[in-house]
């Protein structure tokens, strides 16, 4: 008898923070792509919860409530994506307001520095961009200089102004990694590292896993092959959940569209049972 193959995507974003797809659209490409199992990890906000749990049931499609936290590390952002967090807990929704006012503080400079650049450009221009002001960021900036023919794409435009070392670049709030790993244990939710090699720094995987880090990304667009198997080996000789995901992000980011990283099913059963065994803990 033929085995159905299953499959999980644990890496989207939405238009709640810097995607281009409403909550329902995710649902409906995840169907289309033979999806069982999914999470929204929208940058600094659950915002999706109450729309994906409808979803879940319209859909047929498993829902897991997750965000994506940014943190820095000798100057280099790192992302760590928490799944299974706990949207109700309180102190969890102030530190994500927290962190969106963080950001909108951070849209306004780097605003501030394109003008300085001699572009014409607004922050109030950004409302015709995000349905959240309060989590505008360098995607949506990126998009506002496409639309004002100030960039030539969105690619250009991190590469000439909003990347790091570029003339507009600005740090977000300063997050260490252990304190994001903690944020999300607090809301007994699992956390992982997101595309490491983007970040290229796997000498120091190793310590962020004795400071509570759950999992790591080997699934992710911007891995290649070798990558992959490099992750998968670093996350068995260190104890680490395996996930991943396509990063989807819409028309944003073409290449990372829904159904073209796909993390196996098996995987997240495990992640679902060590979310299952932590104390206290519910699904």
């Amino acid at each position: 008898m033929n085995t159905v193959e299953k499959w999980a995507d644990f890496h989207i974003h939405t238009v709640k923070s810097d995607g281009s797809d409403t909550v329902e659209e995710i649902f409906v490409h995840a169907k289309r792509e033979g999806l069982q199992a999914i999470a929204i990890t929208d940058h600094d906000t659950v915002a999706a919860v109450t729309e994906g749990r409808e979803m879940e049931k319209k859909y047929g499609v498993e829902y897991v409530a997750g965000v994506e936290l940014s943190a820095m590390q000798d100057a280099r952002e790192v992302h760590i994506v928490g799944l299974y967090v706990d949207p109700e807990n309180k102190h969890f929704q102030e530190m994500l307001a927290y962190f969106q006012k963080r950001r909108a503080e951070r849209a306004e400079k780097i605003i501030k520095k394109l003008k300085e650049q001699g572009l014409k450009i607004k922050y109030e221009e950004l409302y015709e961009i995000t349905e959240n002001m309060n989590n505008a960021g360098r995607l949506h900036i990126a998009k506002l200089l496409v639309k004002k023919n100030l960039a030539l794409s969105i690619k250009d435009a991190f590469n000439k102004y909003l990347s790091e070392g570029r003339p507009a670049y600005v740090e977000k709030a300063k997050l260490t990694v252990k304190e994001a790993v903690d944020i999300i244990r607090e809301v007994d939710g699992i956390s992982v590292l997101a595309h490491p090699s983007l970040l290229d720094r796997d000498d120091l995987i190793e310590g962020w896993r004795m400071e509570g880090l759950d999992g790591i990304e080997a699934f992710h667009p911007d891995h290649s092959y070798e990558d992959m198997i490099r992750y998968l080996d670093i996350a068995g000789r260190y104890g680490l959940l395996v996930s991943g995901g396509s990063d989807c992000h819409g028309t944003a980011k073409d290449y990372t569209r829904i159904g073209k990283i796909k993390l196996p099913y098996s995987y997240f059963e495990k992640i679902r049972e060590a979310r299952k065994n932590r104390s206290g803990a519910k699904i």
